[in-house]
């Protein structure tokens, strides 16, 4: 695609574009995905409401088909930002639908599955586009994705719709019938009443004037006011919700900053470039992590209700931030040490990938009230997107100046990280009032959350 950028330059200008220009251009476009994806999670929320979990599904996966072929018929950006507003709003809704169908017992592990999934995907993306990488077959690279994604367009159809919908739109029964589905129990199952008397809370109006009854969440103020407003919203309830809130904004942000993402995107000119590897050993290195990411992506699956959050959150930003350690090392010292750098690059992409890549895309979710789940993943998500859209466009054209020495844009962050998340509470097998009266008698606010 750069070399499609500069010849286009040249075709239409008569002389190529400097270096330097061709790098900032080549990060630009890269975080136009990003910011497509944001107005997808913002387009979640109202989708959402207005035509369900399973009517968001259906209509997201289908945008990826006109998406797909108006990059296979002709060389347009547009198209990819068309993929990218998808994926933004997938990215709220399975979120949002997994922690409100999935029994508390499993609910780590099922959310689990969306790294995994994320990781096969990208690993099919990668081996079918092989064919298509060159100058005049790159823009037919998702064309065969088509298939995947008509396949999922009929699994969704006999999928039941949410139970938190169906209750907004007053189907008791079939809301019931919904979750004793996704809980693999019988209709009649007594576990399903306090399932669905949260999903009835969670409608019932939070403004001070029609307060929930007994064993639901009381607070005067909107999620927004909550969230954005704390010299407003001053009360104690309003208080540990916030907090539970940014904490797990902390958390995407802290995985934005490992590097994971962006240095999976830029492997290859990680190991050609920086390291010193030639671009064959580069990119077969790159598709052998890709290959290996995808087992190990299921790690999390068996682990996460097991160890819990915490641990693993801990554990894996430690081993990340010592990755990077051993990366900046190898870069720094020459293409000698190149096996440091692919050594520190390997475990830093696995590690994260089973440890807070994992966890990044549910622990937020689990620390809100549902009764703004929906809004606060839509809303929040977005400065996830925003600093991944900073590091995503600041990363290659300093990669290409200092080198070894950009990766400190990744280094610093995740060491002060590793110190924030020992503020992170354990939510595993655990009710989100449950999690909240934690983070209350830790703020020593007096407070109690029914549980």
């Amino acid at each position: 695609m750069q070399r499609f950028i500069n010849q286009s330059f040249i075709d239409r200008y008569g002389s190529p574009l400097k270096s330097s220009t061709l790098d900032m251009m080549w990060s630009f476009l890269n975080v136009c995905f990003p910011i497509a994806m944001i107005f997808g999670q913002f387009l979640a929320a109202i989708m959402c409401k207005r035509i369900g979990r399973k009517g968001t599904a259906l209509v997201a996966c289908a945008v990826y088909i006109p998406a797909t072929l108006l990059s296979a018929g002709a060389k347009l950006c547009h198209s990819f930002e068309l993929l990218s507003l998808a994926n933004g709003v997938n990215s709220v809704n399975a979120t949002v639908w997994i922690v409100e169908c999935a029994p508390a017992k499993i609910r780590g592990r099922m959310a689990a599955m969306q790294e995994f999934f994320m990781a096969a995907g990208a690993l099919v993306t990668q081996a079918l586009g092989v064919p298509f990488s060159d100058d005049a077959l790159w823009s037919w690279i998702f064309l065969p994705n088509i298939a995947f994604v008509v396949a999922s367009l009929i699994m969704f159809l006999f999928l039941y719709e949410s139970p938190q919908y169906l209750m907004q739109k007053g189907h008791a029964e079939k809301a019931r019938k919904a979750l004793a589905s996704y809980h693999g129990v019988t209709v009649e199952d007594s576990s399903l009443d306090s399932e669905l008397r949260i999903c009835e809370e969670a409608l019932k109006k939070k403004n001070g004037k029609e307060k929930a009854k007994s064993g639901s969440i009381q607070t005067e103020h909107d999620s927004l006011t909550i969230l954005f407003m704390p010299w407003k919203a001053r009360d104690p309830v309003s208080q540990v919700v916030r907090h539970g809130a940014w904490l797990g904004v902390m958390v995407k942000i802290a995985y934005v900053f490992t590097g994971a993402r962006c240095l999976r995107s830029y492997s290859t000119f990680v190991l050609h470039s920086m390291a010193g590897w030639s671009l064959n050993a580069a990119l077969l290195e790159s598709l052998i992590i890709g290959i290996v990411r995808l087992p190990t992506t299921l790690i999390p699956v068996f682990l996460v209700d097991r160890i819990g959050r915490r641990p693993m959150l801990i554990g894996s930003t430690g081993v990340c931030f010592a990755s990077l350690l051993i990366m900046l090392a190898g870069i720094d010292i020459g293409p000698d040490w190149k096996i440091a750098t692919l050594i520190g690059l390997s475990t830093l992409l696995l590690i994260s990938a089973c440890g807070i890549g994992s966890l990044s895309r549910f622990y937020s979710a689990e620390l809100v009230p549902r009764n703004i789940l929906l809004s606060s993943v839509s809303i929040l998500t977005m400065f996830e997107a925003l600093t991944k859209i900073g590091v995503e466009f600041a990363f290659y054209p300093l990669a290409n100046v200092i080198h070894g020495q950009s990766l400190f844009l990744f280094l610093a962050p995740t060491g002060v990280f590793m110190v924030m998340m020992w503020m992170c509470p354990e939510t595993s097998k655990r009710s989100v009032n449950e999690v909240l009266n934690d983070m209350a008698q830790r703020k020593n606010l007096d407070v109690i959350f029914p549980t």
